[in-house]
């Protein structure tokens, strides 16, 4: 199983954070991935770097170690836009880009304070929410297409189309994560998620090349093969676990699990 590490860009100042992306490649995770948010709020944090911002910056001081979001909001940004900007990371980063979508939350939701702050949209209804995220995916694919329409002409197509993998709490947005992406990821402690990622699984004809993750709290132990948690997600076919340092960004915790990866 492949071990990851994801960071809150929020949680130290870009010196740390710069540090972390090279020691997470100097201890050897395969892939250091971000949050896209706009507001530390959500994480108790007083500021926060925008994702793909920051990822760039990782991309600038590291050579090897893949790169992600997870999962970046589709309604945050116009999909020509956000189409732009995965390009021109893939091209900064050389080929090194993971992109981790969602599909948003509701206009009820906690969680959508800094959507409402900057007058972005919200959709009311979880198949609308669903239905923009495949269409997003498509006119990114439209984008990037080697024969793409004529209008798109001079906008930047990546040479390598990243992964994409769709972060989901349900079965129809694990579906679609089957049907339309390349991999699908869901929380560890969610009630049904083996029963997810079979629906994934199932959904994408059992294709080869796509991918199950679950993101997790930083717990080094998680990276032992002989760790009780580790087995489980074997067992349940997880390919990749992202472990994320969600508080203060730890270099000392972040090379501890080096002895996991000898």
């Amino acid at each position: 199983m492949i071990i990851d590490l994801q960071l809150n860009q929020g949680s130290a100042p870009w010196s740390v954070l710069s540090e972390a992306a090279i020691a997470a490649q100097e201890t050897g995770y395969s892939t250091l991935w971000n949050l896209d948010h706009f507001s530390g709020s959500s994480f108790r944090t007083d500021s926060m770097l925008e994702c793909f911002t920051s990822l760039t910056a990782w991309a600038a001081v590291t050579s090897t170690i893949q790169l992600g979001t997870l999962v970046t909001n589709v309604m945050n940004r116009e999909p020509g836009l956000l189409a732009n900007i995965v390009s021109s990371v893939q091209q900064i980063s050389g080929n090194r880009l993971h992109l981790g979508i969602g599909a948003g939350t509701s206009p009820n939701s906690p969680w959508n304070s800094e959507q409402t702050a900057l007058g972005l949209p919200l959709l009311p209804t979880m198949p609308q929410r669903h239905e923009r995220l495949v269409e997003v995916m498509g006119i990114m694919h439209e984008l990037w297409s080697g024969n793409r329409h004529e209008k798109f002409a001079g906008f930047p197509r990546p040479e390598v189309v990243p992964p994409i993998t769709v972060g989901t709490n349900s079965f129809a947005l694990a579906r679609i994560a089957g049907e339309k992406a390349s991999g699908v990821n869901t929380r560890f402690n969610h009630p049904d998620r083996g029963a997810l990622l079979q629906a994934a699984r199932e959904a994408s004809g059992n294709r080869e090349g796509f991918e199950c993750s679950v993101w997790s709290p930083f717990v080094a132990e998680y990276a032992d093969p002989e760790h009780p948690y580790h087995q489980e997600l074997v067992a349940e076919g997880v390919d990749r676990l992202i472990m994320f340092q969600s508080q203060a960004t730890d270099v000392a915790a972040i090379t501890s699990v080096a002895r996991y990866f000898a």
